[in-house]
């Protein structure tokens, strides 16, 4: 899958226009807050109906309008010549509208399956070094791209969670032991799906730290599920039992896949402890280079990447390990400075825009 075309309307500071993205690799060049970053988002926007920057809608409108969209048109397929797709994304006032080839589709995750996207941006560094909910996040987003079904495995979880924390808040405690029960039966299959992928995530991220890093560091990933590694449905039980009273005095659920963590080791010791804003930054890129090399490796699917700038803190000889470690991409969409040495990044096929006060003009 690679994207052929986006037609824009009242995204962000970007004008109303057609942009012909036909290439393997697409290069971005412009200064900061010209629009290079909100480009990537309108592509990253028809890949999951959502922004990676703000989860409200509204933002994304350029200010003063209340409709946006964003049309684009995607190739799939090893076949000659290959079979497009459409696929649009409509904001109406508070409503919002997603079709795939002109057919309205009422769940997301339809659009998730079809068109694989991972992007890098500097705000990743908050899955290495953020709160425990944003390694969960970043680990719940790698396993539906893997297997996007799971995505309504996670809204039945916190559907229960969300119903037995108001129980616990307003006092009904009558309800609770239905709750319970439906709180373990949905928790469960997450946590050993979060076990199973991470043993596996985990193989490929010390593998790629070592390639960029040097043979000589060590990187791991651990999960620590909340109730216990391995624990059956039967022991499950028994914790949320045991864990009531704290539960009803707090008034929220103590225990469970909602309270999962990631802990991460570099060297031995934790990550956050030891290194450096730069190591924690590269270390955030390798986590999406592990993402999109697994998605590749399970699915046979190849990913469009979207690199927001993240080679400009990288020194010559960790960009171009990080650039050789770049799965199999179906495309590629990078942002750069007008300064930076892009040049010997760029390839024949390789098309570049300037992008000046909204609007992306080829170079």
């Amino acid at each position: 899958m690679a994207f052929t075309s986006v037609r824009l309307y009242n995204f962000r500071n970007l004008s109303n226009a057609t942009v012909d993205i036909a290439a393997d690799e697409v290069f971005l060049i412009g200064e900061n807050g010209q629009g290079k970053t909100n480009f990537l988002e309108a592509i990253y926007y028809v890949c999951y109906a959502a922004s990676f920057r703000s989860r409200r809608d509204d933002v994304i409108r350029r200010t003063g309008e209340q409709e946006m969209a964003v049309h684009a048109a995607f190739t799939t397929g090893d076949r000659t010549p290959a079979m497009t797709h459409t696929v649009a994304v409509k904001q109406i006032g508070r409503s919002k509208e997603i079709e795939l080839d002109g057919s309205p589709i009422a769940d997301r995750k339809e659009i998730i399956a079809n068109v694989p996207c991972i992007v890098f941006c500097h705000d990743d560094i908050a899955f290495v070094a953020g709160a425990p909910d944003m390694q969960r996040w970043f680990m719940n987003q790698t396993q539906s791209l893997i297997e996007p079904h799971v995505i309504g495995d996670f809204r039945t979880y916190n559907r229960v969670l969300r119903a037995r924390n108001a129980a616990l808040r307003d006092g009904r405690i009558n309800l609770l032991d239905a709750l319970d029960e439906q709180l373990a039966t949905a928790g469960l299959p997450i946590q050993e799906r979060r076990s199973e992928l991470t043993r596996t995530f985990a193989q490929t991220l010390s593998h790629l730290f070592s390639m960029i890093f040097g043979a000589d560091r060590t990187l791991e990933l651990h999960y620590r599920p909340s109730w216990g590694a391995d624990a059956g449905i039967d022991a499950v039980r028994a914790q949320i039992a045991q864990s009531r009273d704290r539960d009803t005095e707090l008034r929220t659920s103590t225990r469970g896949p909602h309270r999962d963590r990631y802990p991460f080791l570099l060297d031995g010791r934790p990550l956050a402890d030891v290194a450096s804003t730069g190591q924690l930054r590269l270390v955030s890129l390798i986590l999406r280079v592990a993402q999109a090399r697994l998605l590749a490796d399970s699915t046979g699917r190849r990913p469009v990447l979207l690199l927001d700038d993240v080679l400009l803190e990288l020194d010559p000889d960790r960009r171009a390990r990080f650039v050789d470690a770049l799965p199999d991409y179906e495309q590629a969409v990078f942002t750069f400075l007008p300064d930076e040495q892009y040049a010997r990044f760029r390839k024949q096929s390789t098309r570049t825009y300037r992008v000046e006060a909204g609007v992306l003009a080829e170079s």
